[in-house]
């Protein structure tokens, strides 16, 4: 598997917590897109306001921490979870 851009700009570990980050973020924006929910509706269903949920969909992922993505993702009913691979 190639690594990601995260690995060029960032020592390891933070690279890592940047690729999972990434990863629930888009998850949970198609979730977003495929929903028929309004902005406001999906805010209420994910416990945030309607300004956070605009911040998904425009990728904003500094404003998201590695446990808030996990905990919006059970909300939205996705199922997140953990692989690990050898490192090269």
């Amino acid at each position: 598997m190639a690594k990601s851009v995260f690995h060029d700009l960032f020592p390891a570990e933070e690279a890592a917590e940047l690729e999972m980050r990434a990863k629930l973020l888009s998850g949970i924006n198609k979730w977003l897109s495929r929903s028929s929910l309004t902005q406001v509706e999906a805010a209420k269903r994910l416990g945030i306001t309607q300004a956070r949920v605009s911040e998904i969909k425009n990728g904003k992922i500094n404003r998201f921490s590695l446990s808030m993505l996990v905990r919006l993702a059970e909300r939205a009913g996705l199922r997140p979870g953990i692989r690990f691979q050898k490192a090269a």
